[in-house]
């Protein structure tokens, strides 16, 4: 399983989010899906809380015909502050499709009309496209604000006391954490400690050697002594161009 599975349901019909979260949740049974359902009932109120929204949730079945703000304009507004997550238009016309586009939506049912087996098909889909996006992001919570960071694009963290600097495209942008945390986070995702303050990407090391590494951008970051080891080990998979430089 590996995490929970957030999922989001803004619906002004109180029947239909029952019906959905009902049948959501046998399929997360049958295929062993561990989720947490939040409820909606109105676009209003879920773009209320839309920190929370972009932040936390990974599928968001959205009704279109809503009073006041529909479901099209909530979800332009969720894309305008951010939200990566996978959206299902909820809808009774099939023209739903041709908005969907626009705010890149993953898939629409229509109501009263989708089966069962259409309903798996598409939630289940969405579900491993959560995944992999899980895998390919990385949510880091500052002061006031939230980063969501493409994991191939971090060079590096440096922590000074709790206080985590990670720089990545051509900027940078601190949170708070510990690199324990980070190290475990991130070890089966192509990243090596190289200090005790220093968690570097393995496809951004040009060449290493006893006491430093070089970046592919010509940023050099200092090895600590009982981390040169697991350094060299680690790096040992990488292309020859990425070699230590003491051979």
């Amino acid at each position: 399983m590996g995490w929970i599975m957030r999922i989001a349901i803004c619906d002004d019909e109180v029947k239909a989010i029952e019906m959905y979260t009902r049948d959501l949740q046998r399929i997360c049974r049958e295929n062993d899906i561990e989720a947490d359902f939040t409820k909606y009932r109105s676009g209003d109120q879920l773009l209320f809380f839309t920190e929370d929204i972009v932040r936390d949730t990974d599928i968001l079945f959205l009704d279109v015909g809503m009073p006041g703000t529909n479901g099209i304009e909530t979800a332009k507004r969720l894309r305008e502050n951010g939200y990566e997550g996978e959206i299902i238009f909820l809808t009774s016309s099939r023209e739903a499709v041709f908005y969907a586009f626009d705010v890149r939506a993953t898939n629409y049912l229509v109501k009263e009309m989708a089966s069962e087996k259409r309903l798996k098909e598409v939630f289940l889909r969405a579900v491993e496209t959560a995944r992999e996006k899980r895998s390919e992001y990385l949510l880091l919570t500052g002061v006031g604000e939230y980063r969501n960071i493409r994991i191939s694009e971090i060079r590096y963290f440096e922590v000074s006391q709790k206080i985590v600097t990670v720089y990545y495209g051509d900027t940078s942008f601190e949170f708070v954490s510990t690199i324990g945390k980070l190290e475990n986070l991130l070890f089966s995702k192509g990243f090596v400690r190289i200090s005790r303050s220093c968690i570097v990407a393995t496809r951004y090391v040009a060449s290493f050697a006893y006491e430093k590494v070089t970046l592919t951008t010509g940023e050099n970051l200092s090895v600590g002594r009982k981390y040169y080891k697991e350094l060299k080990n680690t790096m040992k998979g990488g292309s020859d161009e990425r070699q230590d430089e003491r051979e």
